[in-house]
């Protein structure tokens, strides 16, 4: 069934229906598809959905949630929060990660680049940086901690890169750094409603 509705999505708009004739209105066709829908088993929903959305779910799900109430999409966000942040079973780190923009400079044979963390832990951090560096190469990174000021400095190796930048693993840190990094990463941040 869902395989010929596939085919039937892939047609022209345009196609003539001949089930229905010219005279049908479209609220008799909607009223139809409705009565259809709900015969449908709530896998066959599933597919049925799977299929219409192809691979543009983040859209659709963001018009659906367009139309919440601002009470509602900050329950909302924050349950998403509460679910992204907990480590999946396939999640291979130690400490969960928190997202975050924190302005760095990142020393590495004596050459200082600028750079931004982009997510952080007690574990390592992700850095926006198109410098190339080796794997297993070692760097100094220094920052302000966002939950206190104070001013960090880190012993850290290059462990992965991609594209956006690279994944470092923080080596040897102070039970102070590990504290201040650990608060950080695990605060909820408070989401406020802003009214205009």
């Amino acid at each position: 069934m869902i395989y010929s509705l596939h085919n039937l999505l892939s047609i022209k708009k345009d196609v003539k229906l001949t089930h229905y004739n010219q005279q049908s209105s479209r609220y008799e066709v909607i009223a139809g598809l409705y009565s259809l829908l709900n015969k449908l088993t709530e896998d066959q929903r599933f597919s049925l959905l799977k299929l219409l959305i192809q691979d543009k779910s983040s859209e659709y799900l963001l018009k659906l949630i367009i139309d919440l109430s601002d009470n509602q999409k900050l329950v909302l966000m924050n349950q998403l929060e509460e679910i992204t942040s907990k480590p999946s079973k396939y999640d291979r780190r130690k400490y969960p990660r928190k997202d975050c923009l924190i302005h760095a400079r990142m020393s590495v044979k004596g050459r200082i680049n600028s750079c931004f963390i982009l997510d952080i832990s007690p574990y390592g951090a992700f850095i926006d940086t198109r410098d190339g560096f080796s794997l297993g190469q070692s760097a100094k990174l220094a920052f302000s901690s966002p939950d206190n000021g104070k001013h960090l400095i880190l012993t850290c190796e290059f462990v992965w890169s991609e594209k956006q930048g690279v994944g470092l693993k923080f080596n040897h840190l102070t039970s102070r750094q590990l504290n201040s990094i650990r608060t950080f990463a695990e605060n909820k941040q408070t989401v406020y409603e802003i009214n205009s």
